[in-house]
């Protein structure tokens, strides 16, 4: 009976599962406009809709802000 050697088995184990990595978290990233662009525009959505957002919980939740927002939202 040949008895095996557990470093034999883990080399190949280790090896393999950094071939497998290498694609995805070891890949070089390259530079892309259509990237960086999506990505501003995605933060300034983001930014604004938080904009939005609080303004509006504020008017629910108190009355106390509702004539400044309004004059500062609708000032003509």
């Amino acid at each position: 009976m040949v008895k095996k050697t557990p470093q034999k088995i883990t080399k190949k184990v280790t090896k393999t599962s950094k071939k497998n990595l290498d694609g995805w978290i070891l890949a070089p990233r390259q530079a892309s406009t259509m990237n960086d662009v999506k990505t501003a525009i995605l933060l300034v959505s983001l930014t604004v809709n938080l904009i939005v957002f609080i303004i509006w919980l504020i008017l629910k939740l108190t009355t106390v802000y509702d004539e400044q927002l309004y004059n500062v939202l609708l000032n003509r």
